[in-house]
């Protein structure tokens, strides 16, 4: 394998050829299980969190390649993706009647499934074997139900390929026409195109038991009318044949259906997060970012183990260590005659917070860099940890005079780290321009919101609470009246993955709280410790108001006893507790 070529290569999941996808994906940790099922699923988490990559694996497509014999015909997994001309039709503006807008959309989608559906078994020799008879047979079968003549010389699979994009076309002309009454009595429907289509695929020997997973990818793409039709579609009763798995970066998508109704969690479907435990080495995510990178590696032929290949600055272990002594001496006098315990604990929270609190404030940044600091500021989506791995691998190449790249020295590392923050700020302070739902006064509120926290974050860390290193935070006091303020911009944050949110749960009381996340390679720029801890922040809704709005200082709370290990405004959490 070349070595020039770049290991972190990161292209959409879209782009990549299949045996790309078959050599890139960890099995292991991509909820293949939960896609595998009958059950319906929403995959949720922001761009970059690994939900395409998920279901192009466990497309048929893809699987049936990587069968080469003994192909298992139990599961279809049958990819659907929602960012394409014919999904973002705008023919429903047409028209003023919600009910026949909503007749338009499913029709349209209805047609998008069953074209995927062809496409996606038409190239498998066990279709092409078919004989004369029996493609004449199922194309007897759906010209009855649907009254339409398929064309001839072809395939079922490509008739009736061939048919759904007549089909859009024609109705695309006829609403555009104004002649939209024709369309309405002949308008197809999930159970008058699907149903009766599975039913036909039913015959074929091959498929008489097979289940179909419907992988609609991007579904936050979707119309308002489009996410009601396929909520109607999962609110069935009867899945034997088939199941949706919907992924989406909506941290709270729409569940309502067509008829007014909604589907429920645990009842119509299963919600996985995709957004990983990434806060320490064990973690969730830390064992994936190993796997997808050291993959990578060997992939090209560098055996060398990740900690070898970004290894850490040596005076930052050095630091680290020093800073690890004094917080040992703290915890003996703090817990005098205390037990092992008490202070193991206190030097594990404090440590690294001795390290930054020691720095000079005129001192440069700190020595970013290991495998563990790439992780961590990843913020737990993979994207973001292939993105600075990519440039670091690219600086290393552009100084190799052609020599193999055998590891990434700490500080390349750090000058990457440090650049990619910097742009993010500089990204941060123009989003009007670069993000089309964001205007200029929009992007002034984001900008100082993120200053104070992490001016609020810095205060923290040089302060004497027990939770110092907390670069999260809970928005607490949540009146109506400030919500309404604080919300628009946070959301715009989050599309923008300057933000993220997780679901956690407050120890304390047991009550679930939303935990807002900023992408941890801003924190670099600003001097902070981007490992965190598992705290967070409690701010409430009129301080962020303020520090948006009027820019702001967020307040540092008081520590309730200087001898105490708890403060009121931190909420210690337990994430993805369901």
């Amino acid at each position: 394998m070349n070595q020039q070529r770049n290991p972190f290569e990161f292209e959409a999941a879209n782009n990549l050829s299949h045996e790309e996808i078959l050599d890139y994906y960890i099995d292991d940790y991509n909820y293949s299980r939960f896609i595998n099922t009958k059950r319906n699923i929403f995959l949720q988490g922001a761009r970059g969190t690994g939900k395409t990559m998920a279901l192009l694996y466990n497309s048929f497509r893809i699987q049936y390649k990587k069968m080469k014999t003994n192909v298992n015909f139990d599961k279809i997994g049958v990819y659907i993706p929602c960012n394409t001309p014919l999904f973002h039709k705008k023919e429903h503006l047409l028209l003023q009647d919600n009910f026949k807008a909503s007749l338009i959309t499913e029709h349209f989608l209805v047609l998008s499934i069953v074209n995927a559906i062809c496409m996606t078994l038409i190239d498998i020799e066990e279709i092409q074997d078919l004989s004369n008879e029996i493609n004449n047979s199922l194309k007897s079968d759906m010209e009855y139900i649907l009254g339409v003549e398929l064309i001839k010389d072809r395939s079922f699979l490509q008739a009736m390929s061939m048919f759904s994009e007549k089909e859009s076309r024609n109705t695309q002309r006829i609403i555009n026409t104004q002649k939209e009454d024709e369309f309405y009595q002949d308008s197809l429907t999930f159970s008058s195109l699907v149903m009766p289509f599975f039913n036909c695929l039913s015959k074929i020997n091959c498929f008489k038991d097979s289940h179909f997973l419907l992988l609609i990818d991007d579904a936050h793409d979707l119309n308002s009318y489009q996410k009601k039709t396929i909520n109607s579609w999962i609110a069935y009763r009867d899945h034997s044949q088939f199941s949706f798995k919907v992924a989406t970066a909506e941290s709270q998508p729409d569940f309502s259906t067509s008829t007014g109704g909604m589907i429920l969690e645990g009842h119509d479907f299963v919600s996985v997060d995709m957004l990983k435990p990434y806060q320490n080495r064990t973690s969730e995510f830390s064992n994936l970012a190993n796997k997808i990178v050291q993959k990578r590696l060997n992939k090209y032929g560098i055996s060398k183990d990740i900690k070898d290949f970004f290894p850490v600055s040596p005076s930052f272990e050095s630091d680290i260590n020093d800073a690890r002594e004094i917080a040992r001496e703290k915890a003996r006098k703090k817990y005098d005659g205390g037990t092992g315990t008490q202070i193991s604990d206190y030097i594990a929270k404090y440590t690294r917070a001795e390290y930054f609190r020691s720095r000079h404030s005129r001192a440069n940044l700190p020595p970013y860099s290991g495998f563990e600091t790439i992780v961590d500021i990843s913020t737990g989506v993979i994207r973001n940890l292939l993105d600075p791995c990519y440039w670091m691998y690219d600086a290393e190449l552009s100084n190799s005079e052609g020599k193999a790249v055998e590891f990434i020295p700490h500080g390349t590392q750090q000058s990457v780290l440090v650049t990619r923050s910097n742009k993010l700020w500089e990204r941060l302070e123009g989003l009007d321009k670069t993000d089309v739902d964001c205007n200029r006064d929009q992007a002034v509120f984001l900008f100082n919101l993120f200053e104070n926290l992490m001016i609020h974050f810095k205060e923290r860390l040089m302060s004497e609470l027990s939770e110092p290193r907390t670069v999260t935070f809970v928005i607490t006091v949540r009146n109506p009246q400030m919500m309404e303020k604080v919300d628009p911009i946070l959301n715009i944050a989050q599309k923008a993955q300057l933000l993220y949110t997780r679901p956690g749960k407050d120890k304390r009381t047991g009550k679930r709280v939303i935990v807002y996340v900023p992408n941890r390679l801003l924190l670099i720029n600003k001097g902070l410790d981007p490992h965190g801890q598992y705290a967070s922040a409690s701010i409430k809704a009129i301080d962020i108001v303020n520090a948006a709005y009027d820019n702001k200082k967020i307040p540092l709370p008081v520590p309730r006893n200087k001898d105490s290990d708890d403060n009121e405004d931190t909420i210690q959490f337990d994430l993805f507790d369901n």
